[in-house]
């Protein structure tokens, strides 16, 4: 017996899905004796990688899908990018029903969506039905990041906000290694459709366990406070970290579009090494979002993100004009600290300047605005690498990360 039998004539048995729910049940047990604080971390937490990891299968398996569909480059980005859209553009949306509505239901109602299109996908046979399916996986992806990080920032009020959020952007940066070293592995073994509907039955898994670990922390009064105040006032408050924001993801967007290709193209390193590389640079960056996160606790969201984005962008043109492949390689992985490092210091002032019944929606609207404009930048600095050559992206990386550092250290508070 077997839940699908796809093209690779692999199978994934019942037996392994009955025994993954009765694991699952039981960590649930556990973590019912947790502390509030400690519940909802660690719920989030695991909802944020069980996000991130069907999110990023698409750009993992996509040799495999061109080659199984007959698809071109143009069709294959066009999936990616429909779905990357949704989950990016929806943001605002899901920020704003999470303000009004109970924070956990959305959590469930979001990571069931998406592993229902997760699963879905596995059952794809053609273009039309990969984008579709693709495009419900984005819808899906759009709910966590500004309801997830919401929840957590409100729990943590009174304080360790900053260590809180570290700790729950981890789990999501460490998402993208996880997907990109253990899809080609795992493929081999299981075949692409069913490496789908494994990842999207674990967001199904995660989506039903998580009321039961957590509740809706707010009280009714919060909502009120959301309609006292002027969104248009807050959004303008937050024009710089929006700014900063998008500076980030731009270099994050440059970093992750081209360090392969530059690593392969001038250095000869092939294509299985340069992403165990990049893997491991994400990997690094994990530990970056920890200690940044714990340090704004100590230092503050200024002074975090000024050192954070100098470091990063030091690095960065020090990585231009390196020749020697080893030492690159040593400065990309140490980018990686700072590249992901400086995200729970964005999260935490956004936190700060917002009130607790708008807190969803301005999550949503800086999340939706800055990696929008983030976005852009790989077509910008692709475009420059034809005729600068492709280590201009190293050039980008430093300057764009210095002129945030620049805007935040002279527009943020103290």
């Amino acid at each position: 017996m077997c839940c699908q039998e796809g093209h690779d004539g692999k199978r994934l048995s019942f037996s392994t899905i009955r025994y993954c729910l009765k694991v699952s049940v039981e960590k649930v047990k556990e973590l019912g004796k947790l502390s509030v604080r400690s519940r909802v971390t660690v719920a989030t937490s695991i909802a944020h990688f069980a996000n991130d990891v069907p999110l990023t299968l698409l750009p993992a398996v996509l040799p495999i899908l061109i080659q199984e569909f007959n698809l071109s480059y143009g069709a294959a980005g066009a999936v990616i990018t429909a779905s990357a859209f949704l989950m990016t553009s929806l943001q605002a949306v899901t920020g704003y029903v999470a303000d009004r509505w109970n924070r956990v239901a959305l959590l469930f109602l979001g990571l069931t969506g998406l592993g229902v299109g997760t699963i879905l996908t596995s059952f794809s046979t053609n273009f039309v039905q990969l984008l579709a399916f693709g495009c419900l996986v984005g819808v899906g992806g759009s709910f966590f990041h500004p309801v997830g990080y919401s929840l957590l920032s409100d729990t943590f009020e009174s304080g360790n906000r900053g260590k809180a959020l570290g700790f729950g952007s981890a789990t999501g940066d460490l998402a993208v290694p996880v997907a990109f070293a253990t899809s080609g592995f795992l493929v081999l073994f299981i075949g692409w459709r069913n490496l789908f509907i494994l990842w999207g039955l674990i967001a199904i898994v995660v989506a039903v366990t998580l009321p039961s670990i957590i509740e809706e922390p707010r009280k009714d009064s919060f909502h009120v406070k959301a309609t006292d105040d002027s969104t248009k006032t807050i959004v303008k408050t937050l024009i710089p970290v929006i700014i900063a924001m998008g500076l980030a993801g731009a270099s994050y967007k440059i970093a992750s579009s081209f360090i392969t290709t530059h690593l392969n193209a001038f250095f000869e390193v092939n294509i299985e090494s340069a992403n165990f590389i990049l893997a491991l640079m994400m990997g690094i960056g994990t530990v970056g979002s920890i200690v940044g996160g714990a340090a704004v606790d100590r230092l503050g969201e200024r002074n975090t993100l000024t050192a954070e984005m100098v470091m990063l962008g030091t690095l960065s043109m020090i990585a231009l004009y390196v020749n020697n492949v080893h030492l690159l390689l040593g400065v990309i992985c140490v980018m990686g600290f700072f590249l992901l490092g400086v995200w729970p210091s964005f999260y935490s002032v956004i936190a700060v300047e917002t009130p607790l019944g708008a807190r969803a929606f301005m999550y949503g609207i800086i999340f939706a605005v800055a990696w929008s404009f983030g976005s852009f930048f790989p077509y910008i600095s692709g475009t420059l690498a034809e005729i600068f050559g492709l280590q201009i992206i190293y050039g980008f990386m430093g300057v764009l990360p210095l002129v945030a550092a620049f805007i935040v250290y002279f527009t943020f508070k103290k």
